[in-house]
C-alpha cells in the first residue's frame, strides 16, 4: 500500500515538469497568435450606411446613440442603421451647416453642433434643430470646439479667431473680445475648461482665459508658439496635441513640461501631426495623428501604433485620425479622414483571418475545403482550385502545392477534399477526381493512386472525401464508391465491400469518417450513417433512427463521449441506449439547416459552423452564441469538411473567404451592463413629435409613460435600443403586449409593428438579452387605444336619447300617418278608378283602331278603284268622293288615337328636319280657309319673323295645330274670329291659337288636358275624345309646354312655346333628325273638289305569273284575289301553314301575306319561306294593321322584300308588284346578255348566293366529266331534279343545261384566251366529248368559231 502510494507521488513529481513545459508551450503560442493579431477594429464607412467618409467629430448622447459629424452631413448611429441630417431649403428647422467640425454634449444632456454655418443645438422632443447664426469672415470658417463652464454658459471658437458665448439667459451668441490679434493668434482650434478656468488652443500656443472673461495670458510650453490641435486635461496634466510638435504634456499645478515627438526606428508616436488626444478606460493615451494611431502608456511611455494595411482585415480605417472619442462602454471611437470611423473594445470578440487578402501571409485560393495539423505543429490547408497549402504559424510562412498539367510529380488534381497522415510522416491528400497523394514533406515528391478497373488492387474511386488513420494507425480511405483500408508497404488498396456476415455499408458513397472513443469507426455517406468495427471487421446496428436529408457532413464526439453529427438539416444527437439518432431539427430557436462542421472545445461546448456563421452551443445548457461576419469571420458561410482543433486548442473553421482561426478561451465577453431605451414613435410609418400636431407625445417617448393613440391610429410601431455597440448583432430583443401577446416574442429589429388593435388598455413590455444572456431591466409602456367615435359612452348615451325621442316622435307620426294614409286610401282608389277608366277607354280606342285599319281598307281600296273607272255619272261620282273624304277622315281619327297611344307610351319618337316655321304653320293657315269662308268665320295669320328656320317635327306641328284649330272652329260662332299669332321670344317660338267663341270657365282650365274630359259635357275634342291631351303630349314631347287662358264668353288663347335651339335634338335619345319633309295630312277636303279619275293601269297583265295571296280575313283574301285575277294566276291561303303545303306542291312568282294570322303568322311565314332554298327566291310582301317602324323593320329583317300597312290602296299594291316583278325580269335579261355569272349581283338574299355559288363549285369539280347530268348535279347540291329546275328558272331565267353550259363556255374562253392549250385539250377540259362538238357548240353559243373569237379579242398590235 505504501509502495503504491510512494509510486504515485513519484510519478506527479516526474509529470510536473512535463505540465510545466506543456502549459508554456501553450501560453506562448497563444502569446504568439495574439502578438499576430493585436487591436482589432471593426471599420464602419459609407458602405454600411456614412453619409460621408471624412469624420472630424463623434459623440454619443444621453440615449445613447453615436453622433457623427462628417464633411456631408450629421449622422446618427443606432448600432444597426444611420439616420443622416442635412441642410433642408426652406425647413428653418433643418441642421443648418453641412459641413460638421465639432460635437458637445452639455450638462443637460443637449446635443451642439458646429459646422459651416454655425451653431445649431439638436431638440429629441421634435427631431429638429434650433439654429444660431455667427458673423464670420469672409474664407474658410467653420465651429471648431465647443465647452460649457461652471455657470452653464456656452463657449465656443471658430477656426479664424473668433470666440463666442452663450449665457444662460441668453437667446443668442454673442462675440467675446479677448483681443487675440495683440497675442498674434489667427485660428483657434480648441477650447476647454478646467476648474472654472477656460483655455484656448490657438496657431501660437496654449492661453488661458481671465476670470473675467476678457483677457488672456500665455502659458509657456515645452515648445515656443506651437500649433496646437487638441488638448485632453487628464486632472492637472495637460495633454496636447500640436501640428508638427509632437506630443506636449504640461502640469498645470508644478508647471513641468514634457513632450514626445516621432524618432524612425524607435518606440515613439507614428507622427508629429497630432490631431487629437483621449484617454481610455485603462489610463492610456489614444492620439489620433496624420499617420495612424497612437496608444500611448503613461507609466511607460511605450507607445504601440496602428497603420492602415490594405491587405490585412480589422486594421484602422485610415492613416489621418482626425477625431478619439470614448463612448460610455469604454468603445473607442476613431474618426478618419477617408476611412469613416474605426471602432475599437478589449470585448469586442474579433476571430483571426487567414484569406488571400492577408497580406504577406495568404492563402492561395479563397474557398477551403480541408484542414490538418501535422505533428510539428504546421497546418496543411486544402483548397477548392488551387491545391494544398502549407502554413508554418512560427515562421510566418506559407507555401503552396498545386497540380500542373506538365508535371506528372505533382498533384493529380487542386480540389483537395481530405488530408490525413501516414506513420511515416507523409502527407495522404484526398482529391476530387483525382484519387489519393502521399506527400513526402522533405523532398517534395507526390505518389498518385489512382482508380484502375483492371488492378483490384487499386483504390475503389478517384473521389476521396475522407482519410482517417485509427488507433492501431490502420488508414482507411472513404470514397464516393466505397470504404478502402490503404496498406502503405504495399501501396495496395483493401476494399470494404461487406462485414464477415455479408452485412454492407448503407451506402458506398462516403462523406466522412470519425473513430470514436470505443474504436467504433462512424462512416457518414449520402445516405445515412454506418458503424464499423475495424478490428473484427463487422459493421454495426445504427437502429431505426436516420439523419434528415440523410446527407451526413460531420460525426465528432464531445467531452462526455456522446456523438454529435452535423447534416443537411441540422444537428443530431446519437442514443446509445436506443442505438439511433435524435434530431434537434425541431426544437424552438434552435439550429435549422446545413451543418458543415461539428468542432468540441475544452470547455465541453460545440463550435458549429453553418451557412449563417458560427454557433457555439454548449450541450448540457443548450446556451447557443452565433458570431457571424461582422465579428470578423471570414464570412456567413462555411464550407464542409473544413474544420479542425489543434494540438493547443485552437480552433479552425475554413469557409468560402479563407479561414477563421481563434482560441475558445479567448473568445468571451464580460457581462455588458444592458439599459434598453425607447428612441422613436412612428404611425403610418411617420415619425411622430412633440409638436407634430398628433398631440399623442409632449415629450422624448423614452420620458413618456403612457401613449394614448386615437382610433384614427390604427398602424404604430415604437422603436428601442440597448445601444450595445460592443456585440449589436448577439444582442436580441423580446416584447410581450398584454392582452395580445402570451408569450415573450423575440425580434432582431429594433422596432415593434402593431395594427389594428381592438381598443382598450394595454402595457408593452421590452428587453434586451445580451451575448451571455444577460437581461437589461424590462422597460414598460402603457398603451391606450381610444375607440371609434361610435363606440364610446356618450356615442351610446346620445344614442339612447335619439331613440326614446324619435320613438316619441315616430309614434305620433304614426298616428298621423294612418289617419293620412286612410285618406289617401280612398283618394288613391278614386283616382285609380279613373285612370282604370280611362285605361279602358284607351285600350278600347287603340284595341278598336287596329280592328278598324282591315275594314278602312275593304272602304278605301274599291272606293279608289271605282273612283279612278270613268264614269258618265258625275252625281255618283260626287258621292263615291264623299265617301271617299268621310273614309279617309276616319282614317285619320283611328291613326291619331293610334299616335296618342304611342306618345302615353313613350315609344313615340319626334322626326325632325330643319324647317321655315313661319312658312309651314301659313300652309296649315290656308288648309282652313275653306272651313272659315263657310262658316262666315274671320280667320287671321299674323308672325312677327319673315322667315324662322329651326329644327321641328312637322307631323307633330301639323297635329297639334290641327286639333287647336278644329276646337276653336268647333266652339266659334259665325261673325266670330279665329287667329294664329307666331312671335319669337328669349330662343323660343311661340304660336297662338285665339278665338272668340264661347270660353271656359277657370274651374275647367286646369282639367282641359285631361284625356276624356268634358265641360258642361261638351268633350274638348273632335270625337276621339284625346285631342287636347294629345296635343299636350306632342307638345312636351317637342321640349315644349303649352297654356290656355280663357274667359267665358270671350274666349280661349291657347299658346304653345316650342325652343329653337339645334342642341335639344342632337343630345335626345328620343328624336330622330331626318333629312326629308312631312307633308302636311287634313281631312278637311271639299265636297267641291273633283277628283279626275284615273284610266291607266300601271299593272302589266301577265296570266303566266302565279301569285300567292296569305290573309286570314276571308273578305281581304277575295278581294284581293277578285283584284289580281285579271292580271295573274291567283291562289289564296287562309293562314301561314295552309300555305307552305301549297308552296311544296306548285311554284309561285310572288307571294302576298298578311301578318297577323292564326296557326302560323305572317312574321314565321316569311322566315321558313326565306331560310327554304326552294322557295327563298320567291318576292315575298307583308300586309299588317301594325304601322310602327319597329314592326316594318322586324318584317324586313327576315327577308320581306316589301311592307304594305292598312288601309292601303290596291293601285298602290300592285304598282309594288309590278315594280318587283319587273326587277327579278330585269336580273334574268341582264344576266342572259352577260357571259360572266356574278353570285353577287343575281342573288336577292345570302341564301341564294350562297346556293349559286354552291352550283358553280360542283360544276366546276366535275368540269371535265362530259358524263356530268342533271340527275348527277341534283344529287350533289342535294334537290330534286323539278325543284333545282324550278330554281335556276327563277333565279336565272334558264334551265340546268343552260346554266352548265354557261359555266363550261366560260371556262373555255378562259383557257383559250391563255393560248397554252389547243382546241381538242379545251374541249376534253371543259366536257365535251369532241372537238368538232365543242366548236360547233361554240359558234351556236357565240356566234363565232372559237379560232374566230380569239382573232376577234386578240388587241391590234401596233
Amino acid at each position: 500500500m505504501k509502495m503504491t502510494n510512494c509510486r504515485f507521488g513519484f510519478s506527479k513529481l516526474l509529470l510536473l515538469p512535463i505540465f510545466t513545459i506543456v502549459a508554456v508551450l501553450v501560453l506562448l503560442c497563444e502569446v504568439l497568435f495574439a502578438q499576430q493579431v493585436g487591436r482589432q477594429f471593426r471599420n464602419i464607412s459609407v458602405d454600411k450606411g456614412l453619409s460621408q467618409s471624412t469624420v472630424f467629430a463623434v459623440r454619443q448622447d444621453t440615449l445613447g446613440f453615436i453622433w457623427i459629424g462628417t464633411q456631408d452631413g450629421l449622422n446618427r448611429y443606432d448600432s444597426k442603421n444611420f439616420k443622416t441630417y442635412r441642410p433642408v431649403k426652406e425647413d428653418n428647422s433643418s441642421l443648418q451647416s453641412y459641413y460638421i467640425r465639432c460635437l458637445f454634449i452639455d450638462q443637460q444632456g443637449s446635443l451642439w453642433v458646429g459646422g459651416n454655418q454655425g451653431i445649431s443645438r439638436y431638440d429629441y422632443k421634435t427631431d429638429s434643430f434650433v439654429n444660431y447664426k455667427l458673423p464670420h469672415s469672409v474664407g474658410e470658417w467653420y465651429i471648431c470646439a465647443m465647452t460649457e463652464d461652471t455657470a452653464h454658459n456656452i463657449w465656443v471658437v471658430s477656426v479664424a479667431g473668433d470666440v463666442f458665448c452663450l449665457k444662460t439667459t441668453a437667446k443668442n451668441f454673442v462675440p467675446v473680445n479677448l483681443n487675440t490679434l495683440s497675442h498674434g493668434i489667427k485660428k483657434i482650434s480648441y477650447i476647454g475648461i478646467q476648474r472654472n478656468n477656460l483655455y484656448l488652443g490657438t496657431d501660437v500656443g496654449l492661453f488661458e482665459i481671465g476670470d473675467k472673461r476678457n483677457t488672456l495670458s500665455k502659458i509657456k510650453l515645452a515648445v515656443d508658439r506651437p500649433y496646437i490641435n487638441d488638448v485632453f486635461i487628464d486632472n492637472n496634466d495637460f495633454w496636447i496635441g500640436t501640428e508638427g510638435n509632437g506630443l506636449l504634456r504640461y502640469n498645470i499645478k508644478t508647471r513641468q513640461n514634457s513632450y514626445f515627438t516621432h524618432a524612425a526606428d524607435k518606440n515613439s508616436v507614428a507622427d508629429n501631426n497630432v490631431r487629437s488626444i483621449t484617454k481610455d478606460a485603462i489610463g492610456n493615451m489614444w492620439l489620433g495623428t496624420f499617420k495612424g494611431l497612437s496608444i500611448l502608456n503613461p507609466e511607460s511611455s511605450a507607445f504601440d501604433n496602428y497603420y492602415h494595411q490594405l491587405s490585412q482585415p480589422f486594421t484602422i480605417g485610415q492613416n489621418s485620425v482626425r477625431c478619439v472619442y470614448r463612448d460610455r462602454q469604454n468603445g473607442m471611437w476613431l474618426g478618419t479622414y477617408y476611412g469613416g470611423v474605426s471602432y475599437y473594445h478589449k470585448d469586442d470578440i474579433k476571430f483571426s483571418l487567414l484569406s488571400q487578402n492577408t497580406g504577406r501571409i495568404s492563402l492561395n485560393d479563397e474557398v477551403i475545403s480541408a484542414i490538418r495539423q501535422d505533428k510539428n505543429g504546421n497546418f496543411w490547408i486544402g483548397t477548392n482550385n488551387k491545391g494544398l497549402n502549407y502554413w508554418n504559424p512560427r515562421k510566418n510562412t506559407i507555401s503552396y502545392y498545386s497540380a500542373h498539367e506538365n508535371r506528372p510529380d505533382g498533384l493529380s488534381s487542386n480540389n483537395i477534399k481530405a488530408i490525413g497522415f501516414d506513420n511515416a510522416g507523409n502527407v495522404l491528400i484526398g482529391t476530387h477526381k483525382g484519387g489519393l497523394n502521399v506527400l513526402n514533406p522533405s523532398t517534395g515528391q507526390i505518389k498518385r493512386y489512382l482508380s484502375d478497373v483492371n488492378n483490384p488492387n487499386s483504390i475503389a474511386g478517384d473521389l476521396v472525401y475522407s482519410i482517417l488513420k485509427d488507433h492501431q494507425n490502420r488508414i482507411w480511405i472513404g470514397t464516393r464508391s466505397g470504404l478502402d483500408q490503404f496498406i502503405p508497404q504495399s501501396q495496395q488498396f483493401v476494399h470494404i465491400t461487406s462485414d464477415k456476415a455479408g452485412k454492407r455499408l448503407i451506402s458506398d458513397d462516403i462523406t466522412c469518417l470519425f473513430e470514436d472513443s470505443q474504436h467504433r469507426i462512424w462512416i457518414g455517406t449520402t445516405n445515412g450513417v454506418s458503424q464499423f468495427y475495424p478490428d473484427n471487421l463487422l459493421f454495426g446496428n445504427t437502429g431505426n433512427g436516420t439523419l434528415s436529408e440523410d446527407i451526413v457532413n460531420c460525426i465528432v464526439e464531445d467531452k462526455k463521449k456522446r456523438i454529435w453529427m452535423g447534416t443537411r438539416d441540422g444537428l443530431s444527437l446519437y442514443d446509445e441506449a436506443k442505438r439511433s439518432f435524435v434530431s434537434f431539427k425541431n426544437r424552438k430557436n434552435f439550429l435549422d439547416g446545413t451543418i458543415y462542421g461539428i468542432q468540441p472545445d475544452d470547455e465541453g461546448n460545440l463550435w458549429i459552423s453553418t451557412n449563417r456563421g458560427l454557433v457555439k452551443f454548449n450541450p448540457d445548457s443548450f446556451f447557443i452564441q452565433s458570431f457571424d461576419e461582422s465579428d470578423g469571420l471570414q464570412n456567413n458561410q462555411f464550407n464542409e469538411y473544413s474544420f479542425y482543433k489543434a494540438a493547443d486548442g485552437m480552433l479552425l473553421f475554413g469557409g468560402i473567404k479563407g479561414i477563421s482561426y481563434f482560441y475558445p478561451s479567448a473568445i468571451k465577453q464580460q457581462p455588458l451592463p444592458l439599459k434598453l431605451s425607447f428612441t422613436a414613435l412612428e404611425v403610418f410609418n411617420k415619425r411622430v413629435n412633440a409638436t407634430d400636431g398628433t398631440g399623442i407625445l409632449k415629450n422624448h417617448i423614452d420620458q413618456t409613460e403612457e401613449l394614448e393613440l386615437g382610433s384614427d391610429y390604427k398602424h404604430f410601431s415604437i422603436f428601442f435600443n440597448a445601444f450595445n455597440y460592443i456585440s449589436a448583432n448577439r444582442t436580441h430583443y423580446y416584447y410581450k403586449l398584454e392582452g395580445i401577446d402570451n408569450d415573450w416574442q423575440r425580434t432582431d429589429d429594433l422596432k415593434i409593428s402593431y395594427s389594428n388593435l381592438p381598443h382598450g388598455q394595454y402595457e408593452l413590455s421590452v428587453k434586451a438579452v445580451g451575448p451571455n444572456g444577460e437581461i437589461s431591466p424590462v422597460r414598460k409602456l402603457k398603451i391606450s387605444v381610444l375607440p371609434p367615435w361610435y363606440k364610446t359612452t356618450w356615442f351610446y348615451l346620445s344614442v339612447f336619447i335619439v331613440i326614446v325621442v324619435t320613438s316619441y316622435i315616430s309614434y305620433k307620426i304614426i298616428v298621423e300617418r294612418i289617419k293620412t294614409l286612410h285618406q289617401l286610401k280612398l283618394e288613391r282608389i278614386d283616382k285609380e278608378k279613373v285612370h282604370s277608366i280611362n285605361q279602358m277607354k284607351m285600350d278600347f280606342f287603340t284595341n278598336v283602331s287596329h280592328e278598324l285599319r282591315t275594314p278602312l281598307t275593304l272602304i278605301l281600296a274599291p272606293l279608289e278603284e271605282l273612283i279612278k273607272k270613268p264614269s258618265g255619272d258625275k252625281s255618283s261620282g260626287k258621292k263615291l268622293e264623299l265617301m271617299l273624304i268621310n273614309a279617309k277622315r276616319l282614317y285619320n281619327l283611328v291613326d291619331q288615337l293610334f299616335e296618342f297611344r304611342k306618345t302615353e307610351m313613350g315609344t313615340r319618337r319626334l322626326k325632325v328636319a330643319k324647317g321655315d316655321i313661319v312658312s309651314f304653320v301659313h300652309e296649315i293657315y290656308e288648309s282652313f280657309h275653306p272651313l272659315s269662308e263657310k262658316n262666315n268665320i274671320r280667320y287671321t295669320y299674323y308672325s312677327t319673323e319673315a322667315k324662322l328656320s329651326f329644327y321641328f317635327d312637322k307631323d307633330a306641328i301639323a297635329k297639334i295645330l290641327f286639333n287647336l284649330l278644329s276646337n276653336a272652329f268647333k266652339y266659334t260662332r259665325p261673325t266670330q274670329q279665329v287667329s294664329i299669332e307666331l312671335l319669337k321670344r328669349d330662343e323660343m317660338v311661340l304660336i297662338k291659337v285665339e278665338d272668340t267663341g264661347v270660353g271656359i270657365c277657370e274651374a275647367d282650365l286646369s282639367k282641359v288636358f285631361d284625356r276624356f274630359y268634358q265641360v258642361n259635357n261638351r268633350e274638348m275634342n273632335l270625337g276621339s275624345g284625346v285631342g287636347l291631351a294629345f296635343t299636350k303630349s306632342l307638345v312636351e314631347l317637342h321640349h315644349g309646354n303649352i297654356i290656355v287662358e280663357s274667359e267665358p264668353g270671350k274666349g280661349t288663347v291657347f299658346t304653345i312655346a316650342i325652343p329653337l335651339s339645334d342642341a335639344i335634338y342632337y343630345n335626345n335619345s328620343d328624336t330622330e333628325i331626318t333629312g326629308y319633309e312631312l307633308s302636311v295630312v287634313t281631312d278637311k277636303l271639299s265636297v267641291t273638289d273633283s277628283v279626275e279619275p284615273v284610266t291607266n293601269d300601271p299593272v302589266e297583265i301577265n296570266m303566266n305569273i302565279k301569285l300567292l295571296i296569305v290573309d286570314d280575313n276571308q273578305e281581304i283574301l277575295a278581294y284581293l284575289e277578285d283584284f289580281f285575277k285579271q292580271r295573274y294566276q291567283v291562289r289564296g291561303a287562309s293562314d301561314g301553314k295552309m300555305a307552305l303545303s301549297i308552296l311544296e306542291k306548285e311554284p309561285f312568282d310572288l307571294i302576298i301575306s298578311d301578318v297577323m294570322m292564326p296557326v302560323l303568322d305572317g312574321l314565321d311565314f316569311c322566315k321558313r319561306v326565306k331560310q327554304n332554298i326552294n322557295t327563298s327566291h320567291i318576292p315575298l310582301i307583308l300586309l299588317t294593321a301594325k304601322s310602327e317602324t319597329s314592326q316594318q323593320l322586324k318584317g324586313l329583317e327576315i327577308g320581306a322584300d316589301d311592307y304594305v300597312t292598312k288601309p292601303f290602296s290596291t293601285i298602290l299594291l300592285a304598282a309594288k308588284i309590278n315594280n318587283l316583278l319587273r326587277l327579278r325580269k330585269r336580273l334574268k335579261e341582264y344576266y342572259s346578255a352577260s357571259k360572266e355569272i356574278i353570285p353577287e349581283n343575281i342573288a336577292f338574299n345570302t341564301l341564294d348566293e350562297d346556293f349559286l355559288k354552291e352550283a358553280i363549285a360542283i360544276i366546276e369539280l366535275h368540269l371535265s366529266d362530259s358524263e356530268f347530268s342533271v340527275d348527277k348535279f341534283s344529287r350533289e347540291i342535294g334537290m330534286s331534279r323539278s325543284s333545282l329546275y324550278l330554281k335556276f328558272k327563277a333565279i336565272t331565267g334558264e334551265s340546268v343545261l343552260d346554266f352548265v353550259k354557261r359555266i363550261r363556255f366560260k371556262k373555255a374562253v378562259e383557257l383559250l384566251v391563255s393560248k397554252r392549250y389547243t382546241i381538242a385539250q379545251i374541249a376534253y377540259t371543259c366536257g365535251f366529248n369532241t372537238p368538232s362538238y365543242f366548236s360547233t357548240a361554240f359558234k351556236n353559243y357565240f356566234g363565232v368559231m372559237p379560232s374566230e373569237y380569239l382573232e376577234k379579242n386578240e388587241p391590234v398590235k401596233r
